[in-house]
């Protein structure tokens, strides 16, 4: 069983480097972007759940959604 990311999740987006608790930024392809904490992340790094500081709404991101999740 692998425990790395995969290779296609790496170029896609790379979010190997994300840790439960840790404060994040966020930017959906809608373009909103804002604040959350990292709640959860697959052991592959192809999906990522969030939590907003401000609306506190808990959200999953699968890698290939365009979704930028990067270190706060």
């Amino acid at each position: 069983m692998e425990t790395a990311c995969t290779a296609e999740a790496r170029t896609l987006q790379n979010w190997s480097g994300l840790r439960p608790t840790q404060n994040v930024l966020v930017r959906e392809s809608v373009g909103e972007l804002y604040r959350a904490c990292v709640d959860a992340i697959t052991e592959d790094c192809t999906v990522i759940w969030v939590i907003s500081d401000t609306t506190h709404q808990r959200k999953a991101f699968d890698y290939r959604e365009g979704v930028i999740i990067s270190p706060a």
